[in-house]
């Protein structure tokens, strides 16, 4: 197959070319190129296919229809490769669950889903899960929130060094979140709602950070959402730490005000902070200081969202909108060009899971987005953080190694 007429865009820039695929794989760019099959991409730009890094299932369901919608949707966003959130029912802590979500990916003719498995087994946060014989059976990474036994902590960061895995730690302290269930300020006080502090999270970077110090594996802080938080994450790279910033798209765009009307669909967690973290993140996006976006798509049925504020579930319906809401905010707001998009979310998080993604080049995996920027619409979709937003660009097909899967 030959895509024809592309406005090719990924980490290096902007170039015109054809592109040919052979095998699953980019055999050649250039003029001219021929074929007996071909996508006429006019107008259109030609991206490396997105890698989410953080993304879980409707109502954290592990099911062959909850895998399958997953897979759908993100290929309809334009994600080509998933990793999943192993924080699910039940959780990816033994071999059976591994299993299962291996089988129904291979089954599955869309996104890549990559199961990440957690680190600590059950739900009193008391054992490892088994560890090495996951990692052998094919996980893909290994995932920990911060606020488990520090023993335990160490025995998980002498795994990663062991196995040369890069580490995905979710910085939160329970303790004191205990009855918050927004950003801790001036709305949550407005609203009679128990607040969620920063420093929550922020106490608990500094902690990852100082295994850091004695370990020295790469590591991934999971969807940071205090400005000071990547603060802390940029300090321990200055000295010589291989840490990197994962923020979702919504924390950049979106803040507390959100949930006014205690607005359920801006419940997510972490939580949107107040309008200054949001204007600081957007301000170290623009210096480089994040490292990977996400879509943090966590869907929630509305059984679980049309309640109290209080007692609705945390979650953010996203990943089928995640292009356009990306190029909405970031790109045709002037914060970002299309080329640096790319690096967010394409080649950054290709790189971290070792994979041949991520840009469009000769012998690199076929997995390749066709985007309308011109294109518009308006969410209409009630149950979206975006509803009634116009949202601008139109993903118009999606292909895995060389498969059209949307």
């Amino acid at each position: 197959m030959v895509i024809k007429n592309a406005l090719i865009v990924d980490s290096k820039g902007e170039r015109e070319a054809d592109i040919e695929i052979k095998d699953g794989k980019i055999a050649k760019i250039g003029t001219d190129l021929s074929s007996d099959e071909i996508y006429d991409a006019k107008g259109c730009s030609v991206l490396p296919g997105i890698v989410e890094l953080n993304a879980k299932t409707c109502d954290d369901r592990v099911s062959v229809d909850s895998l399958a919608k997953l897979a759908k949707n993100s290929a309809k966003g334009g994600v080509t490769t998933v990793l999943l959130n192993p924080h699910l029912n039940p959780k990816i802590d033994d071999e059976i669950i591994l299993e299962f979500v291996k089988s129904q990916n291979e089954l599955n003719s869309k996104s890549d889903i990559k199961p990440m498995i957690t680190a600590i087994k059950g739900e009193e946060n008391e054992q490892l899960s088994e560890i090495a014989i996951l990692l052998k059976k094919g996980a893909a990474a290994i995932y920990t929130s911060s606020d488990i036994d520090s023993s335990l902590m160490r025995r998980v960061f002498e795994y990663a060094v062991m196995y040369e895995i890069p580490l995905h730690c979710r910085a939160q302290n329970c303790s004191l979140r205990a009855g918050g269930v927004m950003h801790e300020g001036e709305v949550s006080s407005e609203l009679g709602l128990g607040g969620i502090p920063e420093l929550e999270e922020n106490i608990e970077v500094a902690k990852i950070v100082e295994f850091l110090n004695r370990y020295r594996i790469e590591t991934v802080f999971k969807s940071l959402s205090s400005a000071r938080s990547v603060e802390l994450v940029n300090e321990a790279k200055k000295r010589g730490f291989k840490a990197y910033a994962e923020v979702s798209i919504h924390h950049l765009v979106k803040s507390d005000e959100a949930c006014r009307g205690y607005n359920t669909c801006a419940k997510i967690d972490p939580p949107l902070r107040d309008r200054e973290n949001r204007e600081l993140l957007l301000q170290m996006l623009k210096n480089g200081q994040i490292d990977f976006l996400t879509s943090l798509h966590s869907p929630k049925s509305m059984v679980q969202k049309d309640i109290a504020f209080d007692e609705a579930a945390y979650g953010v319906d996203a990943i089928s909108l995640y292009l356009p809401i990306a190029y909405t905010y970031l790109v045709k707001s002037g914060i970002l060009n299309m080329s640096d998009l790319t690096k967010l979310l394409c080649k950054n998080p290709a790189k971290v899971l070792g994979l041949n993604h991520g840009t469009i080049e000769e012998g690199c995996s076929a997995d390749i987005v066709i985007f309308d920027p011109d294109k518009k619409r308006v969410v209409e979709n009630e149950e979206s953080l975006y509803y009634k937003e116009e949202l601008f660009g139109e993903v118009t097909a999606t292909f895995k190694e060389g498969r059209r899967i949307f």
